[in-house]
């Protein structure tokens, strides 16, 4: 039977509920999981696992996929860099590293405006996500114009991130995916992953990162340890503290480097990675406290990880918004298996479920969903909360 014409049932499993309010957790988890598009909902406090969820036909050796959430893991790289003394500071210009704007305005922006979404590069309505249709994702980006002086304006880019890689590769003498391996998936002990490259065979930065979802987990506690894990500082400590800082407001968020801060109080915060169509890390590091949701991913490991749009890699030079609809018209109404995709059109997408924490065409603050399940988990550590 497909997986998606099965019935969802709740699986919960509780360890330990240390200093957490149960009312708050049994509340999250009734929300989430009575959504028919999740996949799995994991809580870790202290770093155990409270509570663990998945969908009918889903187990926790599944795969899910990052979509924007793996910005985060390319750009704490930086703060390994500087750890291990590749690189001095933030504040370089990109031109040390990329050659192609050496003699170029845009070569004067800094690592750190790529990381604080301040580069001043232009951003389409659709937050340049023309470049995932592009058939090369990098020469895109570095095709994108100047047009606000770079650290002046805080604006949420895709091309910020897709930036990142190169830098990346010139400071490690090796591609993003090899470093990411090396510097953060090996010592997490993540053995099995999907690390995606688009059609041109680059490395993609901005997207992309398939795990299982207590994998995920296993970045958050990263972050919910400034860096540290098993007694190794493999992230700069001063680097993760400064990316967990309110440096930037956008809409309905305050935003620090590759991190987004949705709710603040004198006691915490509450950090917040998140990825298109219902993916969400969220972390509180004053109370270590890591919380993912993914919904229902739909793709074949078999399949591999270069971006294929099968018939419509002929048609890519179609305008985007003809594309997207096409995209979208391809990817059904996600009762498919993934076990029956040929692999003509491959990407990792969950474009096809609608879940019940997706606003298109808004912002997170006039998202109510999604208010109410960050005002959840914000309230995991608040023993006087009923969150009526």
């Amino acid at each position: 039977m497909l997986r998606f014409l099965l019935i969802l049932s709740i699986s919960l499993n509780v360890y330990s509920v240390d200093k957490l309010n149960e009312n708050v957790l049994n509340e999250l988890s009734n929300m989430i999981m009575s959504d028919s598009a999740t996949q799995a909902l994991i809580v870790s406090h202290n770093g155990n696992i409270v509570l663990e969820q998945y969908g009918e036909g889903y187990l926790e050796t599944d795969f899910v996929t990052s979509q924007s959430i793996a910005k985060a893991f390319y750009a704490v790289l930086f703060g390994v860099a500087i750890e291990k003394g590749l690189l001095k500071n933030l504040d370089q210009p990109i031109s040390d590293y990329l050659p192609e704007w050496k003699n170029d305005k845009r070569g004067e922006i800094t690592i750190r405006n790529l990381l604080e979404m301040k580069s001043g590069l232009y951003r389409s309505e659709s937050w340049n996500e023309e470049m995932f249709l592009s058939s090369n994702n990098l020469n895109f980006a570095l095709n994108v114009e100047l047009v606000n002086e770079p650290g002046k304006v805080f604006e949420y880019n895709n091309v910020n991130t897709a930036l990142l890689g190169p830098v990346i590769e010139q400071i490690f003498d090796d591609s993003p995916h090899e470093v990411l391996k090396k510097e953060i998936l090996a010592p997490l002990e993540i053995t099995e992953y999907g690390l995606w490259k688009d059609h041109s065979l680059n490395d993609i930065t901005f997207h992309g990162i398939d795990l299982t979802p207590l994998d995920f987990v296993k970045f958050g506690q990263l972050y919910a340890q400034k860096g540290l894990w098993e007694g190794q500082q493999l992230i700069n400590k001063t680097f993760m503290e400064q990316s967990m800082q309110p440096i930037s407001e956008g809409p309905g968020e305050l935003y620090g480097m590759h991190t987004s801060i949705r709710k603040m109080s004198e006691e915490r915060r509450l950090l917040v990675k998140e990825g298109f169509n219902g993916q969400y890390l969220f972390v509180i590091p004053e109370e270590n406290l890591v919380a993912v949701k993914f919904t229902k991913y739909l793709h074949n490991r078999e399949n591999g990880y270069v971006i294929s749009l099968g018939p419509m890699d002929y048609l890519l030079w179609l305008p985007f918004s003809w594309l997207k609809a096409i995209g979208e018209a391809f990817a059904g109404d996600g009762e498919s298996d993934p076990e029956l995709n040929d692999g003509s059109i491959n990407m990792p997408a969950t474009m096809s479920v609608k879940d019940k924490f997706n606003c298109p065409n808004t912002t997170t603050d006039k998202c109510p969903p999604v208010q109410r399940m960050q005002d959840l988990v914000f309230g995991l550590t608040d023993l006087n909360s009923n969150q009526e």
